[in-house]
């Protein structure tokens, strides 16, 4: 039985067929395998950022949180200070007192000189 020429050809035909879509689908792994890797590539670079991100938020954070304190601190030491109030009520007392009528100038400039040495030494 002698092979007929349609089949012989329709069979070479089904080779070059399977030869290319062998081809194809060896490009086609090449390519999933070049997107893979991008990918990859591109999902280290957003963990890298995102860590740095995070890192920066962190030190932040921990800035924050030191301002925070300073600033209570800063609020617990102006609490300490006179108000303006109780200064005009010191004011006025000293205005009805008037200490100049006590000492002269003299008396007080010889009574700061005085403490002023008695400090330089000790």
């Amino acid at each position: 039985m002698e092979p007929n020429s349609d089949t012989v050809k329709n069979i070479v035909e089904l080779r070059e067929s399977l030869k290319i879509f062998d081809q194809r689908l060896s490009q086609l792994k090449d390519t999933i395998r070049m997107v893979d890797q991008n990918n990859i590539d591109k999902y280290k670079e957003i963990k890298e950022a995102i860590q740095g991100i995070m890192s920066t938020a962190s030190t932040n954070k921990t800035k924050i949180l030191e301002l925070e304190d300073a600033i209570e601190r800063m609020e617990k030491q102006l609490e300490k200070f006179a108000k303006l109030q109780d200064i005009k009520v010191i004011e006025k007392y000293m205005e009805f007192i008037d200490p100049s009528r006590f000492l002269s100038k003299e008396d007080v400039i010889k009574i700061v000189d005085e403490y002023i040495a008695s400090k330089k030494w000790s």
